[in-house]
């Protein structure tokens, strides 16, 4: 059991504790979701009150790492790279519940050794919240699931000032530490030499078995499909897939390289020419990026809940999201064409490789 410091805080959530009214404050933001919620919550940094000053952390620095090189917030690393949420410490969630988040004076037990960076950093308000889906269910302009949270933390009048029907900026550095880069490249190397063109494929992810593109039969017919098409594309699979000649894994690649998921992707996300996916992180990641063509693939849940627009982007969507409506909820049907995402409706509920071969053609040409 690893020693344990001891910190009084104000615990606040989303929905109580007056958080938006918090001025000159320093806030620590409990963040244990998902990389594509940490991606996310980049686009809300920007509208925080900016006298208060930020440091976001969870028990997994394999995600906090996304937020290096952040101007608005600092990453407070906790000295593990895999995910968790304390137990393993003896704290869950800092010995903190949910429902305790109200606005009162709490105790957070936090051990070595990421108690000595909230030590330094001193804070003095802590937020938590659970992130909650909106599923659609909310307009414009706080439809997706980042503005919605925005709603409940930023006081009304100053999101007033903000152009809420242009994409939102997402405050992320998206590059790499040179160290990083260069190690990457590297290991690069071996699978896309230079003349190759290299496309990630992420088919699965870890929060709902339903938006999943299969097995993997459909990824390896797409990239045999896309190798006829130009012989020069190599793929990488985020899934542990094999996906035939010209192919590795993210893991068989990078996986012996001391260094934290998030920070390892920023990297790789530099020399991609390519990828296809589900929302997941590494999704969201690409799409928040930019300047890399995206194919996404939805059988289960709507673009227009999630991501800001991406003009390199096109997504695929099964039809049983329309047999549901959800195209037709509140987060579609009130938007402005400004916010508007390049969607194919397809008229099956699978995605074929055939189908994902012709967007990723049509964006690359």
């Amino acid at each position: 059991m690893s020693a344990v410091a001891r910190f009084e805080v104000r615990a606040m959530r989303e929905d109580r504790g007056r958080f938006a009214a918090l001025r000159d404050k320093r806030v620590l933001i409990y963040w244990p979701h998902g990389l594509g919620d940490w991606v996310t919550f980049g686009g809300v940094l920007p509208l925080l009150e900016p006298s208060n000053r930020y440091a976001i952390t969870r028990f997994g620095d394999d995600y906090v790492s996304v937020m290096e090189g952040n101007a608005i917030v600092e990453p407070l690393a906790g000295g593990v790279r895999g995910l968790g949420d304390g137990t393993a410490f003896g704290t869950p969630h800092f010995g903190l519940r949910l429902r305790d988040c109200n606005g009162k004076a709490v105790a957070i037990d936090v051990p070595a050794p990421m108690d000595a960076a909230v030590r330094r950093f001193a804070p003095e308000v802590l937020l938590w919240t659970d992130y909650p889906e909106t599923e659609g269910r909310t307009p414009y302009p706080f439809h997706t699931k980042a503005r919605s949270l925005a709603r409940t933390l930023v006081p009304a009048e100053r999101l007033a000032g903000f152009d809420l029907s242009a994409p939102l900026p997402n405050s992320i550095d998206f590059s790499a530490p040179d160290e990083t880069q260069r190690r990457v490249d590297e290991r690069l190397e071996r699978v896309a030499p230079a003349g190759t063109r290299l496309a990630v494929i992420s088919r699965s992810g870890f929060t709902a078995a339903r938006k999943n593109w299969g097995d993997g039969a459909e990824a390896r017919a797409f990239a045999r499909a896309l190798h006829r098409h130009c012989a020069d594309w190599r793929f990488i699979s985020m899934d542990d897939d094999d996906l035939g000649d010209g192919s590795a894994t993210f893991r068989g690649v990078f996986g012996d390289l001391d260094e934290p998921f998030a920070r390892l992707y920023k990297a790789l996300s530099r020399r991609i020419e390519l990828f296809v996916g589900i929302p997941a992180g590494p999704l969201h990641f690409t799409m928040a990026r930019g300047g890399v063509p995206v194919v996404g693939l939805w059988l289960a849940h709507h673009p227009d809940w999630y991501d800001e627009p991406n003009a390199d982007a096109i997504h695929l969507v099964g039809s049983y999201v329309r047999e549901r409506g959800f195209d037709r909820r509140p987060a579609s049907a009130t938007k402005p064409p400004s916010l508007a995402h390049r969607l194919i409706y397809l008229d099956r509920p699978a995605i074929s490789a055939e189908n994902v071969v012709e967007a990723a053609i049509a964006l690359l040409t």
